[in-house]
Order: structure tokens, then C-alpha cells, then sequence
């Protein structure tokens, strides 16, 4: 499993927000953004239909205008304490202009609009108190009809409703989006920790083998060349092996089968000088590719720390199933004092929690060597499927 990296962001279709990142131009003119409200600006000039303004009437509406409109798109990307203030300073835009024409009420609106982008505390009720106080007021004192009024306070209410439904939806999306960033973040913590797992379990073993073998020939190469040059081959091959695995470790491909696992395992203890007896791999074939991977894991590890570790001359990989739990015993006669909290046996131990499984690692019955042994559950996995 890979994690595709993101694409960085296309900073020419679109807008940058306050956290630095890009809103997309699809996104920008959705009606859904704030952006499409300023729309409402239209209702400003209708007062002016009736009642033409002087040359400096229009002068400081369409320079109050143009101020407002990078004041609203500063603050309708935000979320903070500076609503406060621009929702103020709109409200005073609203003041000054409405005994000019009656289309300065709409910056009563937008104000409105502004908070209700916040969340509803006792301090925002008392902002939408006084505001609808003061917009009503200054409406009711130059309009001709009280209905004036009346308007401006149901858009007003219709303007902070939907404002405070787009923050909703804005806030809702930021965390729906850190879920996703955390979710990715801990999906590769878990790709490396499952990469460095696997590293250990494919090529610790293959590594040790080669390391002796390597000795082997060493010491060969003058008393007898045949034998030196069969080692080297054998590293050759080995090496070759490990090499796959590495690649399969890292794409997450690997698929083994517990069979193969156990016959490779007795094959390379047999080659380092240790007698190993193998029973029940047969049976392994009918197990599912989950399980049996994480049981060839078992076997490598495992024939890894007795070649290492153990200096033992006897092994037995015994694997068995009883009901819908299989069991794999792998048991050496070495030296014991295996560690179970060991990077090795606790990664495996993980792996096989995960599946509902269980590890466990004791002395052998009569005392000597360690007994190693994984069992996990076959019913989830396909196992009865397959039979």
C-alpha cells in the first residue's frame, strides 16, 4: 500500500486563505461562499433611481464601496476576533450613508452577515442586539414608511442565518480535512513502522546466513576451491532472494506462503550446521494470504534468532491446526534466554495481535533451548473457505 503524494496547489485558480492554504476557483464562485453576497451591494444604488446624488454624494459612496469590498473579503475568511471590529466599522458606513439614500441600509446587512459567521455566545447576541437597535433606528428615522425598516431587519436576520450556515459547513470541511491530513500522517507512521518490521523479519535472517556462508568459503578457498565456489553460489542465490524480498517488504506484496517459510527455514538452519525437523507443512497450503504471511514472519524470525543466537544443533518447526485456530511451535535446543520484549519478537507479536492472534515465548520442556509459538484464528481469515 503507497500514499501518493498530494499535489501542491494550483495558486492561479484561486484565492489564498487565512491558514495559507488555496480556495479553488470552483469553490471561490459557489454560491455557497461568502463572495456571492456582495451581489447585494446592487441594493445601494436604488435609492439613487429616485434621488440622484450630488457628484460628492456618489464620490464617497463608490469610495466607501470599494473599501467595504476588501474589508468583506478580508474578513469573511475569518473566523476571529477581527469580525468584531469590520462588523463595526461597516455599521458606521451604514450610519453615514443612509441619511444620504436609503441603499446605505444594506451595509446594516452585511454587517449582520459578518457576524453571524462567529459562534453564538452571550457577547455575539449582544453585537446582534445593538446592531439591529441601530440599523432599525436609523432606517425608521429616513425612510418614508416604517416598512423600510421592517425589510432591513429580515434581511438582516435572513443575511447572519445564512452567514452562520456557511461557517457551520466551512468548519465542518477544516475538520472533515484535519481528519484526513491526521489519518494520512498516522497511515504513513504505520507504512514506515510496517516497512522497518518487515526489513528486519525478511532480511535478518538471509543476512546472517550469508555472513557465515561468507566465512565458510573463506576458510575453504585454500583447502578446497569446489566446495569455496559452491558457498559463494549459494551467497549468489541468497542474495538474490534477499533482494526480492526488500522489494516486497516495501511495496507490501509479499504474500508468502507458511509452507515455503518453514521448508526455506529448515534448509538455511541446515546449512549453518543445525538438524531441523519439519511437520505439518502440508497443511499450511489451505491457509489464507493474511495468515500465512504473518506465520512465514514467525518462521523467519524465529530461524533468524536460533542461527543468531541460540548455538543450537536442533530445531523443530511444527505446524497444526486444532478447530479454527492454527498453531505454528518452532523449538531449538540451544542456549534459551530468548528475549520476548526483543525488537524482532515484539514487531511480530504486534502483527499477530492485530489479526486476533497471540505469541509466546518460553523455555523448551526439558529445560533447554526456547520454545517460540504462534497462534492465530482461521475463521475471519478464509481459512474454513478454503478447505
Amino acid at each position: 500500500m503507497g500514499i501518493e503524494p498530494l499535489s501542491p496547489p494550483d495558486c492561479g485558480n484561486g484565492l489564498r486563505k487565512a491558514d495559507g492554504s488555496v480556495i479553488a476557483l470552483r469553490t471561490l464562485i459557489s454560491p455557497n461562499r461568502p463572495w456571492i453576497h456582495l451581489l447585494y451591494l446592487g441594493m445601494f444604488f436604488f435609492g439613487w433611481l429616485y434621488l440622484p446624488p450630488t457628484r460628492l454624494e456618489a464620490a464617497l459612496g463608490l469610495v466607501s464601496m470599494a473599501g467595504f469590498i476588501g474589508l468583506y473579503v478580508f474578513v469573511m475568511r475569518r473566523m476571529d476576533w477581527t469580525v468584531y471590529p469590520a462588523a463595526l466599522i461597516t455599521s458606521l458606513l451604514g450610519l453615514l450613508l443612509v441619511p444620504q439614500t436609503l441603499g446605505g441600509g444594506v451595509y446594516f446587512v452585511f454587517a449582520a452577515a459578518m457576524l453571524g459567521r462567529l459562534d453564538w455566545t452571550l457577547r455575539l447576541w449582544a453585537a446582534m442586539a445593538l446592531l439591529a437597535v441601530t440599523g432599525i433606528s436609523a432606517i425608521w428615522i429616513y425612510a418614508p414608511t416604517p416598512l423600510f425598516a421592517l425589510a432591513l431587519a429580515g434581511l438582516g436576520a435572513m443575511a447572519a442565518g445564512g452567514s452562520m450556515i456557511a461557517a457551520r459547513h466551512e468548519r465542518e470541511a477544516d475538520q472533515a480535512e484535519e481528519t484526513r491530513s491526521r489519518a494520512a500522517r498516522e497511515g504513513a507512521e504505520a507504512e514506515r513502522q510496517r516497512i522497518a518490521r518487515d526489513l528486519h523479519d525478511l532480511l535478518g535472517q538471509t543476512l546472517s546466513t550469508v555472513t557465515l556462508k561468507a566465512e565458510i568459503a573463506e576458510r575453504l578457498l585454500g583447502q578446497d576451491a569446489d566446495r569455496a565456489l559452491t558457498e559463494l553460489r549459494a551467497i549468489q542465490t541468497i542474495s538474490r532472494q534477499a533482494l526480492a524480498d526488500m522489494r516486497e517488504a516495501v511495496i507490501g506484496l509479499r504474500g508468502r506462503k507458511l509452507g515455503e517459510a518453514m521448508s526455506e527455514g529448515v534448509q538455511r538452519l541446515a546449512d549453518t550446521g543445525v538438524s531441523a525437523r519439519l511437520d505439518g507443512a502440508a497443511d499450511a497450503a489451505q491457509l489464507s494470504d493474511e495468515v500465512s504471511t504473518a506465520l512465514a514472519m514467525v518462521v523467519r524470525e524465529a530461524v533468524t534468532n536460533i542461527i543468531r543466537h541460540a548455538d543450537a544443533g536442533d530445531a523443530a518447526l511444527v505446524f497444526s491446526k486444532q478447530g479454527d485456530v492454527v498453531c505454528l511451535a518452532i523449538q531449538d535446543d540451544g542456549c534459551g534466554d530468548a528475549d520476548p520484549s526483543g525488537g524482532g519478537l515484539s514487531g511480530l507479536r504486534a502483527r499477530l495481535e492485530a489479526l486476533g492472534g497471540a505469541l509466546d515465548v518460553a523455555p523448551g520442556s526439558d529445560g533447554r533451548g526456547t520454545v517460540l509459538t504462534a497462534t492465530l484464528p482461521t475463521k475471519t481469515q478464509g481459512f474454513g473457505a478454503q478447505q
